[in-house]
């Protein structure tokens, strides 16, 4: 399971955190990576990282707000990889003040990034994967697209539509032998997490406190589950949403 070998993917958002291990599983099963991330300086020393680690990866820019930008990044890809096979949307933000607090302009930007940036890309690149026969898109939702946090009430709303539009597009783009999937990640401690917290420590032993297995979650966890929906092995797996966090939520 796993085997990726002549296999390429693009990971948006894929500069650091859950992106980051996404793309770093990607390789280590066989793909060539796209890094693309708004943060090129980063992205490219996440693919530095890769590529002394014997990986081929390449780190382009991307803002997934941007139809402009999208449009470019593809080109790129395709243009230095042949074709791409698999497309991850990660890139993901938080951007809210707790609850009520928040205002339509943060929510709205929560939206825009989260599940019209999903959107946007897969938009870019269905055209593509249809001229090849086939494709693979897995979107990361969030265990708070199914059971939201009263404090997260735009990130919530977008997870939740990543899920949904992962169903929607799975139905439309079947018959082009297309799969599309979800993945829900629980608490991962990265810098996204500094916005729920000034003390990290203290939130994850909360989080590992509400699993069933009660450890913690890292990035390269979702990575691997990434690897699985990319695989042949998930072939006849499309619409799916599949939670990876330890058994916080059950659905």
């Amino acid at each position: 399971m796993g085997d990726l070998q002549g296999q390429n993917a693009l990971v948006t958002g894929g500069a650091q955190g859950i992106g980051r291990g996404i793309a770093l599983q990607l390789a280590r099963a066989g793909c060539r990576v796209v890094i693309a991330d708004r943060d090129l300086a980063r992205a490219q020393a996440a693919a530095q990282e890769m590529q002394t680690a014997g990986h081929e990866v390449i780190a382009l820019l991307v803002d997934v707000t941007d139809e402009t930008s999208i449009g470019q990044c593809v080109q790129a890809a395709i243009t230095r990889f042949g074709r791409i096979d698999i497309l991850v949307n990660n890139a993901g933000i938080h951007c809210e003040k707790i609850g009520e607090a928040s205002t339509v302009e943060q929510f709205n930007k929560c939206l825009d990034v989260n599940l019209l940036g999903v959107w946007r890309m897969t938009q870019a690149l269905v055209p593509h994967f249809k001229a090849h026969g086939a494709g693979r898109i897995v979107n990361v939702a969030s265990i708070n697209g199914r059971k939201p946090w009263a404090d997260t009430p735009g990130y919530s709303a977008s997870k939740a539509g990543v899920i949904n539009l992962t169903q929607s597009l799975a139905m439309q783009l079947g018959a082009a032998n297309i799969n599309v999937n979800a993945v829900c990640p629980g608490g991962v401690m990265t810098a996204m997490a500094d916005a729920f917290t000034h003390d990290r420590v203290v939130l994850e032993r909360e989080i590992i406190q509400s699993r069933i297995l009660k450890r913690s979650l890292l990035p390269e966890d979702i990575g691997h589950a990434v690897v699985f929906f990319a695989s042949p092995q998930a072939r006849n797996i499309t619409g799916q949403a599949l939670n990876v966090d330890g058994g916080t939520v059950l659905s």
